[in-house]
This record gives C-alpha cells, structure tokens and sequence, in this order.
C-alpha cells in the first residue's frame, strides 16, 4: 500500500517590474513527481525553487537556478524520486524568478551601438557610467532631451516589456513605482531599457522585432526625474540583480566608435 501527502505551496518573487509569464507545475510519476516548466516569454528565463520535502530526494539537490528556454512549453527540471517505499512522501516549494540566463556571462563586447535618437540630431549625456547623482555604481546614460523627441533602437532585438501608462514624476527614489519605459532582448541576451518615456509613449508592443535605429518611442519626464531625459541601460539579467554594461556607440558620421562621457554632446548624422 502507498501512503503520500502533497503539499503545494507557492510563491513568486518576480525582480522586473512585471510579471514574467512562466508556469511550474508537476506530474506524479510512480514513486515520485516529474516537475516541469512553461515559459512563454520571448527570452530565456531563470528560475531558482527551493523545495521543503519529506521522503523525497531531489534529483540534482536543492536550491538549483534553471534555465527555461524561450516560448518552451513542457521543459523538465528536476525529479523528486521517493526514498524509503511505503512511507508517506509530500513536498512544497517557492520559487523566484526572472528574464534571462543566469548562467550566462557571454556576450559581443565589439558591438557597435547606434545613439538613440534619429540622424541629424545632437544631444548631451548629462549623467553618465557611474554618475553621481542616481548611477553610482551602474552603468547607464542619461541623455536630456524635450520631451517627445523620438527614441530609436541602439540594436535590434524583440520586446520583452512595455508600461506607458504612468504619468507621475519626483525626484525621490520612491517614483521608480511610475517609470515609464522599454525593454528589449538583444540577440547576445543583453537587454536594453529605455526610461521615462513620456506618457503613451511607446510605439511598439511586447513581442515586436525591432531594427537597429528604428523608431521606438518618445522621452518624457515621468517617474524617477527631475527633468525631461532619456535613461538608457545595458545589462546582463541575473536572477536578483542586473549587471550593467559599458558599450560603446557609433558617433558623428559612424566611423567613430567610442564610450559615451558625462557632459559630452554628441552628433548623429548616419
């Protein structure tokens, strides 16, 4: 005779400001449970589950960060196998996670990124790597512009995340909650994050393929600002936290490739 109890608990800690569309589920299997994964999000996602059991053994050991193929229904993760035959067997589990592979710190440090605004236009990196007002040890631009000037695309990549909904702004950190803001994943899985668009200000929709300058939306001023800008961020995504990444960007007439400084003004004309 079998004796088992489940228990199934869980619960999301999602870093990104919205939920990723990733699914855990389970099939019982003799002696056992097989537990599975659908991810229908256009990136990789990371997934770390941490189980309490009794009488089961975790195939792999516990605590382990999976990687979830992108649009992948049925992956396999792990197997709870049980240990001792007639005893009763029961699990629960919570689980985090977020866009990208963990795992993964590879990626085209030669790339050549365009500046994020339509030829023919100059603007100013008014805080750059590492600033001091709000990118002490990041590494993001700020570059001012009115608002509505016209975002492009500094590499092609599909969009993973759209809020254009808010229109609040200060300048306390507490206003983070109302950015407003872009996100793409780059063929490498880097991921670009274009913020404080203005409100309604995004011209394209998740899953959209975009091109490298293409038109994507228009600055503004909302959430974390004190002035109209466009923050713009390059990063590695690790399961709790973002490695940001120096790039460099093709200036003035595209021959020259270079890192972006504070203060600097810089001439689109490709």
């Amino acid at each position: 005779m079998k004796f088992y109890t489940l228990l199934i608990l869980i619960f999301i800690t999602t870093i990104c400001s919205a939920e990723p569309a990733v699914k855990i589920y389970y099939e019982q299997i003799e002696n056992g449970y097989i537990i599975y994964a659908d991810n229908q999000e256009l990136c990789p996602m990371s997934i770390k589950i941490d189980f309490t059991t009794k009488n089961l053994n975790i195939d792999g050991g516990n605590n382990n960060i999976y990687i979830i193929d992108p649009i992948k229904k049925r992956q396999l993760l792990t197997k709870l196998t049980v240990s001792k035959k007639g005893k009763a067997y029961k699990f629960s589990y919570k689980y985090w996670s977020n866009y990208g592979n963990h795992n993964s710190d590879n990626y085209n440090t030669d790339f050549a990124y365009s500046l994020p605004f339509p030829s023919s236009n100059t603007f100013k990196v008014y805080q750059g790597y590492n600033g001091d007002f709000s990118h002490q040890k990041e590494n993001a631009l700020d570059f001012t512009m009115p608002i509505g000037t016209k975002i492009t695309a500094i590499r092609e990549g599909v969009v993973i995340n759209v809020v254009e909904s808010n229109s609040k702004n200060c300048g306390k950190e507490e206003c983070k909650k109302y950015n407003n803001f872009i996100i793409i994943y780059h063929p490498d899985g880097t991921f670009a994050e274009y913020t404080h668009l203005k409100r309604s200000g995004s011209i394209v929709k998740i899953g959209d393929k975009v091109k490298q300058g293409e038109l994507i939306g228009y600055s503004g001023n909302v959430g974390w600002s004190t002035g109209p800008h466009l923050h713009l961020v390059v990063y590695l995504q690790k399961l709790m936290k973002r490695e940001t990444i120096k790039t460099k960007f093709k200036t003035g007439n595209g021959e020259k490739l270079e890192y972006l400084t504070e203060k600097e003004e810089y001439f689109r004309n490709y």
